[in-house]
């Protein structure tokens, strides 16, 4: 049943998110979300005319929430805690935006295609500002230098995601306790990918002495 108080646009998007999340972009359905929204076709192309505005509409939602987040990080925490505060923003992201966090995981494993010809790309802003942000840390000593910052991005966004993802397979399949949480699974989880980017000791050192 259709909350009567809710914003029709509003809640186009609500829906859409759920259909894309579980369907990806090429399995979705206009149709079936506009039955979910109680409208005909024609209703819900009044707000959105394609399946793509739609799609990119909710991307921008996303990419906003995301880089409001990182603004809010960069403004108030000291530059050596900004690799824990971006670790714990994907938490919280994920935590605070399941239907989202599934949406993103979608979007990132099916838009191999769509991402050379796509203007605008929501996500980048986001993605540029973290890759800063390591590669800041990697200036200062911070974060290990033996790798490039690309590749520590990718471990962060990697190893998250994917220990969100696969905790449910892992809880069945092994009797670890911390797998019982998903709270404190993810805990573990961000604390190990710290220990992943710190830099050996000596080259901390190194760093210091300079």
């Amino acid at each position: 049943m259709i909350t009567m108080g809710k914003d029709r646009k509003a809640l186009i998007l609500e829906v859409a998110e759920r259909h894309f999340a579980v369907h990806g972009f090429a399995g979705a359905s206009l149709s079936a979300i506009a039955r979910d929204c109680e409208l005909g076709n024609a209703g819900l192309l009044h707000h959105f005319a394609s399946k793509e505005l739609l799609y990119r509409a909710l991307l921008e939602a996303h990419g906003q929430n995301l880089m409001q987040r990182m603004d809010a990080l960069l403004a108030h925490a000291a530059p050596p805690d900004q690799l824990a505060g971006f670790i714990a923003l994907q938490l919280d992201w994920m935590r605070d935006c399941p239907t989202a966090a599934q949406l993103i995981t979608r979007e990132l494993l099916d838009n191999s295609e769509r991402i050379a010809k796509a203007q605008p790309r929501p996500l980048e802003r986001f993605l540029n500002a973290a890759l800063t942000l390591l590669e800041d840390g990697q200036r200062t000593g911070q974060l290990r230098r033996d790798l490039p910052a690309l590749a520590l991005l990718t471990m962060v966004l990697g190893s998250l995601n994917y220990a969100h993802i696969v905790r449910p397979t892992f809880e069945r399949a092994f009797a670890d306790p911390a797998l019982a949480d998903e709270t404190a699974w993810m805990q573990g989880m961000a604390t190990h990918v710290l220990q992943l980017l710190a830099p050996a000791s000596g080259a901390a050192s190194d760093t210091a002495a300079r």
